[in-house]
């Protein structure tokens, strides 16, 4: 049996795809080009779609320039204190990551281009047979063939594995050590947030699932003071009518904007006095005056003619009884929540094992988030507690057992979703080949040989546009099988589905995509002999360089652009006078869309992949990386800062974990490189590079635990440091722009004099230190050098070189967390950090956007251990964000003639309003309930 490939001619393949390359260069280019000039426009006619951010009151970005292409000189002089004041760290990093991907193929494309490429050209015995062909070949052949694919020479590819796994080494350890410091230096100044304080307990048992015995538990246990303790209870059921109640307001405000119409004409229309009709629960006697007044500001196609009137009694009909039942179930509510306030005793009968423990300090919450504080196994399990904006409520009170059997059934859902996606790629790849095509359109090869350009859009631009639209649908997919299995937080979910996308992108586009064609072609021979497959995935993934260089200039040239043109945002305010009736579906159309790091990350986590599974094979590669992560860095950077809000903030728990399975990723590469060498008998190539396979394999258990840990958690000596950055208060206040001063121009503030040096920290071990003997040493030295031979004392003057190299490259690459890194100092000195706001003083007033009722049955301990309630209009002490500023999703937004934003929106939970998930309490029992937002009211109508 024989499944060797037929023989290629190097050269001539790889000049004709370089015409390929240009081809796909300029459809990219084409689709990309036309949707950013497209967006370049469109920003003026639409500000409030293309920079939605910077309508909000706090933290609002800075103005873009009013020229064609203003907007990329702000968004690259947005500094990075900037961004972390306004978005949060986690965008801070991932723009870090890209910088850094960025970097890392800026260099290796130096390498792979100016040294890679000429030895592949000299030490090729193959690139030229005999004379005759020497003089026929040119150097772009030779240049093209080493540079887009070639296998040989294979003492190239060896000597390129060690050098580019050490600079991929290099570049991940240092991003992990600054990301690290940031998550610490971050988590300090975020210190007496809520959610710094916080821990989530699950698996609460019977004998503690009681507040004050919680409490007293954790305080017995060393962990420290506790002030609040909260157990989730199981109100499913209250759930269902929440969500009922939030629909059929829906419904009764489309009913009223069809009949007022929005904004409404009528001469006195006054909504206050509307609203005060339809909200009374005796829809008996309220009703005739609500309806009187509907009547007397209907629009007028309902009052001149018979057949408007009638239509008018029939709206008026339906309202009645979407009333009717709409204050029903508000009176179940507010029925539930008062029984609830009054026979609270401390004990709750529908207590669930879930619940939230505040302490007094976050050192002590990281304390009992890294201790076991119970004996019996998989009982009162604590971690770090996510925001409460972060939390999934759906299944926040779901116990072990269900979360076990939903994680099975998504695990299967996820498994037969796979073999469905392999099965449409395998199809896929199949019907867009040329054999393919030819049987439907028979005279398309020959069209396509006569024109190089219609080839290489038939051979390489349509398959990874086919591929790009059919894996464009799986996050939301994933998305679903993520909720569905149980998770308890919103920023687990988006983990979830990051890794998982990502390993289907590797799978469904590296591996399956490639061999597909070639296993359909001849399927009986493989199912005899299954042992021929990773031979044939050595022989046709180096050949498919071309097609994944042509999948990276699509997605860098092609796809960031269109993100930039927000079709869907476009779609929607363009036919908003059809799709939006209501005030409050002009103001969630005109919101800014969530951060989703699970659509953002996978495809530039699938080009390092391809890079460098390519990298020797292709140098080329790392150019078209290089661009790519250029783009993609510009793009990301303005819609972060720009378009997208911030859901939740997880201050980079996130990002070690993506670099994790960045590492694990080099598997494919070292596979293929050890594949390619067994297969052309180099067992030599093949012994030596298996150390690559044990130090990655380290890497990814013990280095990448260790970074894992430190990063998630605060060492004690940090939380030991003082000084004014580090006593935050709070709240936060930015600066005006007159008031903003310059990093560059300000002096190093008094705060980085103050900082703690300790010279016996936790990670001093790290740090390589000069060796001082003792007297006693300096003897035993001297006996030891006396007795040394020739070879001993060039071992031991070998390896003070390489230690002393050592020392060199970890001072590269090691940041001292004792000290604050540079995005902090110039943050302290751009903008006044920790002090009160002074209107807010002044006034005695507090925003509404920043302040929620403090719940009856919330157990907060003072200092003599005794209960007690809080007032209504309190004001809580703890921000409920890790955020360093104020809260930056509620904005006063100005309003226009369709919408005044008058409620926040209603995306994190159903029925319950976003301002309200602010605290670790049920929402379903403390938060913010929508209400009637009635049509807005036409400018220059005067009431009569």
């Amino acid at each position: 049996m024989n499944l060797e490939p037929p023989p290629v001619d190097l050269p001539n393949q790889y000049i004709a795809h370089a015409s390929d390359l240009l081809t796909q260069t300029v459809f990219s280019a084409l689709i990309g080009g036309t949707a950013f000039f497209a967006f370049c426009l469109l920003r003026f006619r639409w500000p409030d779609v293309y920079a939605p951010r910077g309508r909000l009151l706090y933290a609002a970005p800075a103005r873009m320039g009013k020229t064609l292409l203003g907007w990329i000189s702000m968004t690259l002089e947005a500094k990075d204190y900037d961004i972390m004041y306004s978005v949060g760290l986690d965008a801070l990093l991932v723009l870090r990551l890209f910088k850094m991907l960025g970097g890392l193929a800026a260099t290796a494309s130096l390498i792979g281009l100016f040294i890679l490429v000429p030895l592949k050209v000299m030490l090729d015995p193959k690139q030229f047979t005999d004379g005759e062909e020497r003089n026929a070949r040119s150097l772009y052949n030779a240049i093209t063939t080493a540079a887009m694919g070639s296998e040989r020479p294979l003492v190239v590819h060896f000597a390129f594995a060690y050098v580019f796994t050490a600079l991929v080494y290099y570049y991940f350890s240092r991003f992990a050590y600054q990301a690290i410091s940031l998550r610490w230096h971050y988590l300090l100044r975020v210190r007496n947030t809520r959610p710094a304080k916080s821990v989530m307990v699950m698996g609460i048992p019977e004998e503690l699932a009681n507040e004050q015995e919680l409490k007293d538990h954790f305080e017995r246990s060393g962990c420290g003071q506790v002030v609040s303790v909260e157990i989730v209870p199981r109100i499913e059921r209250l759930g269902v009518v929440v969500r009922k109640r939030a629909r059929l307001l829906k419904l009764m405000e489309e009913q009223i904007t069809l009949m007022l119409g929005n904004p409404c004409d009528a001469p006195g229309y006054d909504r206050a006095q509307l609203q005060n009709a339809l909200s009374s629960h005796d829809t008996e006697t309220s009703f005739d005056d609500a309806k009187r007044l509907l009547r007397q500001w209907a629009q007028p196609k309902y009052r001149d003619s018979p057949k408007g009137a009638k239509r008018l009694d029939t709206l008026l009909s339906q309202l009645q009884h979407l009333l009717r039942r709409f204050h029903h179930a508000d009176g179940v509510i507010k029925q539930v929540r008062r029984e609830w306030f009054a026979s609270y005793d401390g004990k709750r009968d529908r207590a669930s094992t879930v619940g939230f423990v505040t302490f007094s300090d976050a050192a002590s919450a990281h304390l009992a988030a890294q201790s076991f504080t119970y004996a019996q196994p998989f009982q009162l399990r604590t971690e770090l507690a996510p925001e409460p904006r972060d939390v999934y409520w759906d299944n926040i009170t779901l116990p072990l057992s269900s979360r076990l059997a939903r994680g099975s059934v998504s695990l299967v859902t996820y498994g037969l979703m796979i073999v469905y996606w392999f099965t449409m790629a395998f199809l896929l790849s199949t019907l867009v080949s040329m054999d393919a095509l030819k049987k439907f359109f028979p005279h398309l090869p020959e069209y396509a040989d006569k024109n190089k350009w219609l080839k290489g859009l038939l051979r390489f631009t349509t398959p990874t546009f086919v591929l790009s639209l059919m894996n464009a649908s799986v996050p939301y997919f994933l998305s679903w099988i993520a909720q569905i299995s149980g998770i308890q937080s919103r920023s687990g979910i988006q983990k979830s589905v990051l890794k998982r996308y990502f390993w289907f992108l590797i799978v469904n586009v590296l591996l399956i995509f490639t061999v597909s064609r070639t296993i359909l072609t001849d399927y009986e021979k493989w199912i005899e002999n299954p042992a021929l497959i990773p031979k044939l995935f050595a022989t046709q993934l180096p050949m498919a360089a071309p097609f994944f260089m042509d999948y990276i200039i699509l997605y860098g040239l092609g796809y960031y652009p269109i993100q930039l043109l927000q079709l869907g945002s476009i779609s929607l305010a363009v036919f908003r006078r059809i799709v939006c009736r209501t005030p409050r579906q002009f103001a969630d159309a005109l919101r800014p869309n969530y951060i989703d790091w699970s659509f953002i990350l996978p495809q530039p986590m699938l080009v390092f992949v391809i890079m460098a599974t390519y990298s020797s094979l292709a140098p080329l590669v790392f150019v078209l990386a290089f661009l790519y992560y250029v783009i993609a860095y510009v793009v990301t950077k303005y819609l972060v800062y720009y378009v997208y809000a911030r859901q939740f903030e997880t201050a980079g728990e996130f990002i070690i974990p993506v670099l994790k399975q960045l590492t694990g990723s080099l598997w494919h590469y070292y596979c293929l490189i050890i594949g390619l060498c067994a297969l052309k008998g180099a067992v030599g190539y093949v012994l030596m590079l298996f150390p690559l396979l044990w130090i990655n394999s380290y890497l990814l258990s013990d280095v990448s635990r260790q970074f894992y840990e430190n990063a998630k958690f605060l060492p004690l000596d940090l939380w030991s440091m003082q000084g004014p950055s580090r006593r935050a208060s709070a709240t936060s206040t930015p600066r005006t722009p007159a008031q903003r001063i310059p990093a560059d121009s300000y002096e190093a503030s008094q705060s980085d004099e103050l900082v703690h040096q300790s010279h016996a920290t936790s990670t001093d071990y790290l740090l390589p230190r000069i060796h001082v003997p003792s007297p006693f040493g300096q003897l035993l030295d001297a006996i030891d050098s006396e007795s040394q031979g020739l070879a001993s004392k060039l071992w031991e003057s070998l390896h003070m070189q390489i230690q002393r190299l050592w020392t060199m490259v970890f001072s590269k690459i090691y940041i001292d967390p004792q000290l604050p890194p540079k995005t902090f100092r110039d943050l302290d000195r751009c903008y006044s950090l920790n002090v009160p706001d002074i209107s807010d003083m002044e006034s005695g007033s507090v925003s509404r956007a920043r302040s929620f009722v403090s719940p009856r049955f919330s157990t907060t301990f003072d200092d003599d251990e005794h209960d007690h309630d809080h007032d209504d209009n309190e004001v809580p002490q703890m921000r409920a964000e890790l955020m360093l500023g104020r809260d930056q999703r509620e904005g006063r937004i100005k309003p226009d003639e369709f919408t005044d934003f008058e409620q926040s929106p209603i995306s994190l939970l159903e029925g319950v309003l976003d301002q309200g998930l602010a605290v670790y309490e049920h929402p379903y029992l403390i938060g913010h309930l929508p209400t009637l937002w009635l049509p807005m009211k036409r400018q220059g109508i005067l009431n009569t």
